[in-house]
């Protein structure tokens, strides 16, 4: 999907994952990976054992705490310490760039609250695991971040123009191929995110009716869950809770939750309890 919409050069550009990450995510297209095997090349990067530990402790798991990257491994499985470990590679390599009007810290803000809140409010209606929520909400508007690495001086540009959302998508398009939306999806799919993952939550800007996935129930639902969860990121992102809750397209795009007031606000502390969580672990 990849080399139909960008030239060599600028595939060559886009964020990539490095080290222990790359190797992981190759693992991820083998057949015959063991679980040994993954936890070996884990324990290989002290700050990525170090990482995935911590975060599997901080999880709601219960039991005992783990003592061992090898434990963390073993408990999350390969495609979750793939998609961590590529997450982490990521904000590792592009806490900064070239593209002058792109607010990268801001990215990776609303990017973990989007991933929060996707784990939060999707895992108790059974749109995934709570691991691969969190994982396929962080990555899914990897494609801002993508245009920004690989075209920096044109987005920039276009970044500064007081332009619509449709407008940006169509000049977005006409100057590299593609857009942010479509790359999102093609990344995803490219680091070997299941399609029923990626499509939904790689357009998470469509609006939730009418649904591009209306005939799938549960790609329906996973395009709601990214849409709600993208607006509330931009709400809390740059306004308390209150204020967040009070935004009329936030209160849209979460309605088919169906929660009341006592039921949201728990949810939005477990949100901020893990982005806070997030926030600590990229600090290492």
């Amino acid at each position: 999907m990849l080399h139909s919409t960008l030239s060599p050069d600028a595939i060559d550009r886009l964020p990539t994952p490095k080290g222990v990450a790359l190797a992981l995510t190759r693992a991820c297209r083998r057949d015959d990976m063991q679980l040994d095997e993954i936890a070996n090349l884990v324990s290989s990067d002290p700050a990525l054992s170090g990482r995935l530990l911590a975060l599997a402790n901080a999880a709601s798991w219960g039991g005992r705490s783990l003592a061992s990257a090898d434990e963390a491994v073993k408990r999350m499985g390969l495609a979750k310490v793939s998609q961590l470990a590529l997450a982490f590679s990521l904000i590792d390599q592009h806490a900064a760039g070239a593209c002058s009007n792109f607010d990268y810290a801001g990215f990776w803000n609303r990017s973990l609250l989007m991933a929060a809140a996707c784990r939060e409010l999707g895992a108790g209606r059974q749109l995934g695991s709570p691991d691969e929520l969190f994982s396929v909400g962080l990555l899914a508007q990897i494609g801002q971040l993508a245009l920004a690495t690989a075209f920096p001086k044109e987005l920039s540009a276009l970044m500064a123009l007081d332009i619509t959302r449709d407008e940006l998508l169509r000049r977005e398009k006409a100057l590299t191929g593609t857009d942010h939306l479509q790359l999102s999806v093609a990344l995803m799919e490219h680091w070997g995110i299941a399609i029923d993952y990626a499509r939904p939550f790689g357009m998470y800007e469509e609006l939730a009716d009418p649904n591009p996935f209306s005939t799938s129930g549960q790609m329906a639902d996973r395009a709601r869950l990214a849409h709600g969860a993208w607006r509330l990121a931009r709400a809390l992102s740059t306004a308390d809770v209150d204020a967040a809750l009070t935004d009329p397209d936030c209160q849209a795009a979460l309605e088919w939750l169906e929660l009341d007031t006592g039921m949201l606000n728990e949810h939005l502390q477990a949100i901020e309890s893990n982005w806070r969580v997030w926030l600590q672990l990229i600090a290492l």
